[in-house]
């Protein structure tokens, strides 16, 4: 076993866990390969040594009107990359929810074609790791032997949160035999909820990738060449979270700066679309859309500046993220300027924060000068220490204690 693959065993203690593989079903609604978040960077990563079973669940009836829906394979498939087995869940089997008895017999093919898809040792235990309570549901069918919830965002502040959903939430905290929250934030709430313990697994980094990036002289994108400097970056979802009337704003006074934005567009409010547009129009603000996640490093390495310019409403859940972004920006070496949320505030010594709109301009134009927080050596140490090979380690660590009957106690 290679040394990495033994880290994520043992967690680097040199202790021997009384199980050394998991048959894990991983739940999330974004797909394996758009966008890659803190779902595929841990799965990933613990494929190493457990078998891994990565699904969306099934298609509802109101999506056979969708573009994905007519391609899907009619029988489904099961892809193998990554370390992770893929679903491609068949088109022919349906969610009904107006219709119970229905939507009972597809979710229980669904488990059973599920639990087919792990093969070898029935002895191996079984885990079912939920990352949205929609799918609790499918928990009656699947009968797993674990149960881990998994909840890497404030869903409660989500726009499409409903009561639906919020019963889901409270039923699974109450099963979950493992609940994990990317900030402090998010587990405190969960833990006000529940009264159960919950392990903090913030978002990481793909150290290495993010610094060959910041290091080679090649990887300047074709779509970024044109763009003059100073470059200010953005590289993540364009949704309701970006605070977009602000950057409108900046780009309006300081219209020698470049503003560059990498991100498909997601779901917006009537303020942030309007922003949006006021953006658009804007000669020094450019859209270059989504990219795949091995091209996202060359974009943020040549950034002058990488900004996390989130709204801070309380409506919004952004108080409860622990940014995605955060150390990948970190490791490029580039200055990093962040809205006023709490779980960027230990990072204030390499991480500038903005605690009013009127601070942004005068924070972006002391990084351009060099005058950012921290040194490029330091961002970059402390983006090696928040790896998503140690989170991996780490989540390891509580899934052996947990099937080992080890609650945690914290």
């Amino acid at each position: 076993m290679a040394e990495k693959d033994q880290m994520l065993v043992d967690g680097g203690r040199g202790e021997a866990n009384p199980v050394a593989r998991l048959n894990i079903l991983a739940m999330a609604p974004n797909a394996w390969n758009g966008p890659w978040m803190n779902r595929q960077q841990l799965l990933s990563r613990l494929g190493a040594i457990h078998d891994i079973l990565y699904t969306n669940g099934l298609w509802a009836v109101w999506d056979r009107y969708r573009p994905e829906w007519r391609t899907a394979p009619v029988a489904g498939d099961f892809l193998r990359q990554d370390q992770v087995v893929v679903d491609a869940s068949p088109k022919f089997l349906l969610r009904w929810p107006r219709y119970s008895w229905i939507d009972d017999i597809a979710m229980g093919m669904a488990a059973s074609r599920w639990m087919r898809a792990f093969r070898g040792n029935r002895d191996i235990p079984r885990i079912a790791y939920l990352f949205h309570p929609q799918y609790f549901p499918y928990l009656e069918k699947l009968k797993p032997d674990f149960v881990v919830y998994h909840a890497y965002d404030m869903f409660s502040l989500t726009p499409e949160w409903n009561e639906e959903l919020n019963n889901y939430q409270h039923k699974l905290l109450e099963i979950s035999d493992l609940v994990v929250a990317s900030s402090d934030a998010i587990s405190d709430e969960l833990r006000s909820t529940s009264g159960k313990p919950v392990e903090t697994l913030p978002n990481g980094a793909d150290y290495d990738l993010f610094l060959r990036a910041s290091e080679s002289s090649a990887s300047e994108p074709d779509d970024l060449k044109n763009i003059p400097y100073p470059r200010i970056g953005y590289v993540g979802n364009l949704n309701l979270k970006v605070d977009f009337p602000l950057v409108a704003s900046v780009a309006r006074r300081k219209q020698c700066w470049n503003f560059v934005f990498v991100g498909g567009k997601g779901t917006l409010d009537a303020d942030t679309e309007k922003g949006f547009e006021a953006c658009s129009a804007l000669r020094n603000v450019h859209f270059l859309g989504p990219k795949d996640y091995r091209e996202v490093p060359a974009y943020a390495a040549n950034m002058d500046v990488n900004l996390m310019c989130y709204r801070v409403d309380d409506g919004v859940w952004t108080r409860g993220i622990y940014p995605l972004k955060l150390h990948e920006y970190l490791a490029t070496g580039k200055p990093v300027i962040s809205s006023n949320i709490p779980s960027v505030l230990p990072f204030e010594s390499v991480v500038a924060i903005a605690r009013s709109h009127d601070q942004w301009p005068g924070l972006i134009e002391a990084a351009l000068q060099g005058n950012g927080a921290g040194s490029a050596d330091k961002r970059r140490s402390v983006a090696k220490e928040n790896s998503w090979s140690t989170r991996a380690a780490r989540l390891n660590d509580c899934l052996m204690d947990m099937v080992a009957g080890l609650k945690n106690a914290n």
